[in-house]
């Protein structure tokens, strides 16, 4: 075989090998999930809801990871310490005393959701409260099967939050933890809520239904939303299909 013919034989099977990996590579990708896209909106979850309100309170991932996957959202610290909150890249605990403080990036998350936030949609609102608020956002929503992110900033005539106070060891499930919270009533704040719909279908996974946690826009309160009265407020949406779960 001439040089030549030797040659034009190299090239081909590289280029056939490349062509392979290739669509294995993409295979990989859509088949399996190995990765998502990086203009693909994603939730990524630390721990199933319902592994981690049995009492799994330990956490194993540090908060400077779980800011790698996003820079919004909701979850709490170890030993079921107080609430988190993700907003614009800060991670913010809110404890049971109700004084907020920023999360320094070595603690570390049993439990959190998390995305880079990216606004869908937006819908102004008035003179609603949580119900009448959850009301209107499921007109909204173009499916019952996705997974929506919320933003909803503005002023909040009241608003009541709660805060789990920390648990120790051997660790009660999230029932028995939350017979000793705290609640905190807030009136006429300047504040957003952030947070997650998960539909039925991921009930167990996560939360189905609506899960928000609010601060105030001075960091001075927040805590798990219970209830509110919203004067007005922007309400900022973004569909997410794509899902990743790290199971401890």
């Amino acid at each position: 075989m001439s040089d030549k013919r030797v040659w034009f034989s190299v090239i081909a099977v590289v280029l056939v090998t490349s062509l392979v990996l290739g669509v294995l590579y993409e295979f990989g990708q859509l088949r399996f999930g190995l990765y998502a896209k990086a203009d693909e909106p994603t939730l990524f979850q630390i721990a199933p809801f319902n592994t981690f309100s049995e009492g799994n309170y330990d956490g194993n991932t540090t908060f400077k990871e779980l800011a790698e996957h996003g820079d919004f959202g909701i979850g709490t610290l170890v030993g079921l310490n107080g609430e988190m909150i993700a907003l614009d890249g800060v991670f913010y605990h809110v404890p049971s005393d109700g004084n907020p403080r920023q999360i320094a990036p070595s603690e570390k998350v049993p439990y959190a959701t998390v995305t880079f936030f990216d606004t869908d949609e937006t819908v102004e609102v008035a003179d609603l409260n949580y119900s009448q608020l959850m009301t209107k956002l499921d007109s909204v929503f173009p499916s019952d099967e996705a997974i929506y992110a919320i933003k909803v900033h503005g002023n909040f005539e009241y608003a009541l939050t709660r805060s789990p106070q920390l648990q120790t060891k051997p660790y009660p499930n999230l029932t028995e933890a939350l017979s000793t919270q705290s609640f905190f009533t807030l009136n006429n704040v300047d504040a957003t809520a952030v947070g997650f719909w998960f539909p039925n279908s991921m009930s167990g996974v996560d939360y189905a239904g609506y899960h928000l946690h609010l601060i105030t826009d001075d960091f001075n309160a927040g805590g798990h939303l219970l209830e509110c009265t919203i004067n007005n407020a922007t309400v900022e949406i973004e569909q997410i299909n794509t899902y990743q779960l790290v199971i401890p």
